[in-house]
């Protein structure tokens, strides 16, 4: 068994595993300390600032631990980490990192997983911190929970803090000569939704709302993905930055009622401590069923090749009553329009006194005299008592006869003569109307 295996069990057999570990991660180490044990000088003493808190899969954060030589020679110290989680902790949840003081690069500290019935944990061990005697070494690390690897996080599991155990030790001695125990806050990356409306309209207008991205933590994240899951039957759009709006591509999800969209694309990121805020529209068309549906905000990290599968991180979402549109009133049917008559007068197509024009009248200009004639209404509206037919009396002596008159109509209204006999005819048959009639007649010629 490895060095890193039984960091937590007693020091007799800690002491035996680690000497064993060194030898295998680097033999060559082994002679100095094993000098410095001979002699008897190896003192030391170690300084730990872990940052508070670290992003639930984020990036790692930047801490360090001080190794100052109190002894009289130049002496190779080793550090023995520890982190113990709860028990959900999926492998690969956890990364250390430490800047080697010889070249200057970052490297991952190889780290061995082992999950108990009542916590997790990872053990790892640096090896050839060189300190000159009186002489103190800083080293630059950075701690991390990007909950699986790259592409390929974890679906399931967590754990609230990460406790991290430093033990200075001398290889060959792996004496205890100091050890700090520090607990780190992991805390998530929290999507949420304000100012949802509460209803919104099958087939109507869309609705809006801010959707708020907000990482409070010291971690960047990468390989993210700002999810909302609305109805299938919803459009969702984005305003960009020149006020524009762009539809979002669909992802369908397990569940045929319920898709997906990437607010920022999938794959985007977000610095430590900030806070985005998009401005979002969703419509639902026609087929969308009335009742209450819901929009909510999930946060994907380390998604793989399938969508929505990742690190996830879900926070509460908003109901949106979709409501049928208003019933159309339906459009009101204008009154059918009713010719006029004129008082006293009954239509008809045979010669007769209609007040609207005649298949007899129409073939006539007399006809159209009539019409215009019944144009012009008369003063009042009462129809007038029926008069019976006036008979034509002989002439007085010396009297005007009265067939000139009726010839006058005729031509008035034809531009041509009438035999009298015709006019007269036709006064026999209209009756007292075509005595009025004749006086309006004149009237307006």
């Amino acid at each position: 068994m490895s060095s890193t295996t039984r960091v937590r069990r007693s020091r007799r057999a800690v002491t035996v595993a680690a000497a064993l570990g060194v030898l295998a991660l680097g033999g060559s180490l082994a002679l100095p300390a094993q000098a410095a044990f001979a002699d008897g000088v190896h003192q030391g003493t170690l300084t730990v600032q872990t940052p508070q808190e670290v992003g639930f899969a984020g990036q790692p954060v930047a801490f360090t631990e001080t190794v100052t030589n109190t002894g009289t020679e130049t002496t190779a110290f080793s550090l023995v980490l520890q982190t113990t989680t709860e028990a959900g902790t999926p492998e690969h949840a956890i990364t250390i990192d430490y800047k080697d003081p010889a070249n200057g690069k970052w490297t991952s500290v190889p780290l061995e997983f082992y999950r108990g019935d009542d916590e997790a944990t990872y053990h790892g061990l640096i090896n050839g911190i060189t300190v000159a005697a009186g002489k103190t070494v800083k080293l630059d690390m950075r701690i991390g929970a990007p909950m699986g690897l790259p592409h390929d996080g974890a679906s399931n599991g967590g754990f609230r803090s990460i406790t991290l155990s430093s033990r200075l030790t001398v290889p060959g001695t792996w004496e205890n000569l100091g050890e700090l125990v520090r607990t780190i806050s992991v805390e998530p990356i929290v999507g949420s939704l304000a100012h949802v409306p509460a209803t919104a309209v099958a087939g109507g207008a869309p609705i809006e709302f801010d959707a708020v991205l907000s990482n409070p933590t010291p971690s960047a994240y990468i390989n993210l993905g700002n999810v909302l899951f609305t109805d299938s039957h919803a459009t969702v759009q984005v305003r960009k930055a020149d006020g524009t709006w762009t539809t979002l591509k669909k992802y369908a999800t397990d569940t045929d009622d319920t898709a997906g969209v990437y607010l920022q694309g999938r794959n985007s990121s977000i610095g430590a401590g900030k806070t985005t805020v998009s401005r979002v529209r969703v419509s639902y068309d026609g087929t969308t069923p009335l009742g209450a549906t819901r929009i909510n905000p999930c946060v994907f990290v380390n998604e793989g090749s399938a969508p929505f599968w990742g690190t996830t991180n879900c926070s509460q979402g908003s109901t949106v009553n979709v409501v049928a549109p208003a019933a159309t009133p339906a459009p009101t049917t204008p009154p059918t329009s009713t010719p006029t008559t004129a008082p006293g007068k009954t239509p008809g197509k045979t010669g007769g006194t209609s007040g609207t024009g005649t298949e007899q009248g129409t073939d006539t200009k007399q006809g159209t005299d009539v019409k215009q004639a019944t144009d012009t209404k008369p003063a009042t509206d009462t129809a007038p008592a029926p008069v019976a037919p006036v008979v034509a009396a002989a002439p007085a002596a010396g009297a005007a006869p009265a067939a000139p008159a009726v010839g006058e109509l005729a031509a008035t209204g034809a531009e041509s003569s009438t035999i009298p006999a015709v006019a007269a005819a036709a006064l026999a048959t209209l009756g007292a109307g075509a005595l009025v009639l004749v006086g309006r007649l004149r009237r307006r010629s």
